[in-house]
């Protein structure tokens, strides 16, 4: 949290950060609390609980709200909040940075020049990977068009590439409006020379792209994954890239986070890898850290939250939203 966001919260009592390492201790932090605010930390049923009936909202900082039990915050009547669009420009410009470094092996390149072996690319003995391809006209599939998948593509369009886009919740209408063509995910996996995943974690969406769709990739297509680990068959991916089924990837996320420092995904050329940084920027940050003060602020003074995640499932109840 910024230093400004923090000031805002200075007079606004029982907001409650929760950067504890074990459920019994944040148990005993939240008693009392009006609000959680929590980037990582799950936050349970009893958690809610814990805070003894005064807990009326739950604070995500950042987009993400797969470390909330929403289900069990709907049951109580509590508000789950987040910062919905903070992260946007951020995330969108590190979709197309990977697609960047992993199609010009910026990467490789830069362990070339640390390892001394810049004469040897003299004498014609650059490594295949540093041989790139340019973005250009290229197909760009985008998989999932919200906030983030509609910024990539019009990032995208500054490079004249044609986009495809799969979203099912979208109208093909919404879709042609922010210059993209709607596809089927088979169509669209068959046909993009750069794959990109922006979708939401959910039962639906968890392990939407796996063998099958991998399978129908081109061998001069790269896979890129901004949205979630769980989102991608990780296993399904590592091979493909061994066997050279795809050209290669870029991933920010992991099934399991850090991932094993032993992962076969960590030693592969064809692959670029960072942290889960998609939305780690001074300027993302300060739009979360300001949203999130902002929100614990209108609940604790019993409005609702702009960002409201369980908004449907609360007016179902007949709670006021």
């Amino acid at each position: 949290m910024t230093q400004s966001a923090m000031k805002l919260l200075e007079n606004v009592g029982a907001v409650v950060w929760a950067p504890e390492k074990t459920e019994k201790k944040l148990m005993i932090k939240v008693q009392g609390a009006t609000v959680i605010a929590a980037e990582y930390n799950q936050i349970s049923a009893s958690i809610m609980d814990a805070a003894k009936g005064t807990l009326k909202g739950i604070m995500g900082y950042g987009v993400g709200c797969n470390h909330i039990d929403v289900a069990a915050a709907t049951e109580r009547g509590i508000y789950v909040a987040n910062c919905k669009g903070s992260n946007v420009e951020a995330v969108a410009e590190l979709a197309i940075a990977l697609m960047l470094n992993i199609s010009r092996g910026v990467h490789v390149g830069d362990h070339f020049i640390r390892e001394g072996r810049w004469r040897s690319g003299q004498n014609g003995k650059l490594p295949r990977v540093l041989k790139g391809e340019e973005l250009v006209r290229k197909t760009l599939g985008l998989v999932g068009m919200g906030e983030i998948g509609r910024k990539v593509a019009r990032i995208a369009k500054g490079f004249e590439m044609r986009i495809l886009a799969f979203d099912p919740y979208l109208a093909p209408e919404t879709i042609r409006q922010v210059g993209a063509e709607p596809a089927d995910l088979s169509t669209l996996m068959r046909q993009a020379d750069y794959a990109s995943v922006h979708v939401p974690l959910s039962a639906e969406t968890k392990g939407l792209i796996g063998q099958k769709e991998i399978a129908l990739m081109k061998p001069t297509a790269y896979l890129i994954n901004t949205s979630r680990g769980a989102v991608l068959d990780e296993g399904a991916l590592v091979t493909a890239l061994q066997e050279k089924k795809i050209a290669g990837a870029g991933l920010i996320v992991f099934t399991v986070e850090p991932p094993p420092v032993r992962s076969p995904l960590l030693k592969l050329d064809n692959a670029v890898v960072t942290p889960h940084i998609g939305g780690i920027t001074e300027e993302a940050i300060a739009e979360m850290s300001r949203m999130t003060a902002e929100e614990c602020v209108r609940i604790t003074r019993g409005e609702v939250p702009l960002n409201l995640v369980n908004r449907k499932e609360l007016a179902a109840k007949g709670i006021h939203v």
